[in-house]
């Protein structure tokens, strides 16, 4: 083992030991807080097994000229498989990071607690910098995140919906809206 690799796992561990600590600090009975928060970027959402049928998907929608509003669109990807993602998938592995964010934020509407509030959550923050990144005309790599961006919109929205989807998975067999955030500025 190299001395490189050996100060890594160092590093690695003291991370999920600082993580733990000030996680389980104030609250010793419960496995949750803010700085837990930071493991979700180890470890998938895995609660899509416990919705079999339906899924959680990103849609959004731009103002247009004169106030005029698009259509909702979704975002999300559906890459054309290649060899070279075997070795090598950056674009790919980006969009499942994005489509993962979209299910905690899922999951964080399911698990808030009684007159909270959403738009504290990081994952909210976080969804709402990918619908404004996808209203602005975004890519994975060469592929858009939505068929028609609106770049100069002056506003845009977005929401959360279960769709149960149909085998192609372009269009939703049913959908069922989870959360709707108000209208957002756009910025630059």
């Amino acid at each position: 083992m190299t001395a490189f690799t050996l100060i890594t796992l160092v590093l690695v561990g003291v991370y999920f030991m600082w993580l733990a600590f000030f996680g389980l600090r104030r609250h010793r009975h419960l496995v949750q807080g803010p700085w837990l928060f930071f493991f979700r970027a180890f470890f998938p959402n895995w609660k899509f097994y416990h919705a079999a049928g339906k899924a959680p998907r990103l849609y959004v929608r731009a103002q247009g000229p004169y106030g005029v509003w698009g259509d909702w669109q979704r975002v999300y990807a559906r890459m054309p498989w290649r060899a070279g993602h075997v070795l090598h998938n950056p674009v790919v592995n980006l969009a499942l990071n994005h489509q993962n964010l979209v299910d905690h934020l899922w999951s964080d509407v399911q698990d808030l607690p009684e007159g909270g509030d959403i738009r504290e959550r990081a994952t909210y923050q976080l969804v709402t910098r990918l619908a404004h990144e996808a209203v602005r005309g975004g890519h994975w790599g060469d592929v858009p995140m939505l068929p028609a961006a609106s770049p100069d919109a002056p506003h845009f929205q977005f929401e959360l919906r279960m769709d149960a989807l149909l085998e192609n998975e372009r269009v939703p067999a049913s959908s069922e809206l989870v959360l709707q955030s108000p209208v957002l500025a756009t910025w630059n």
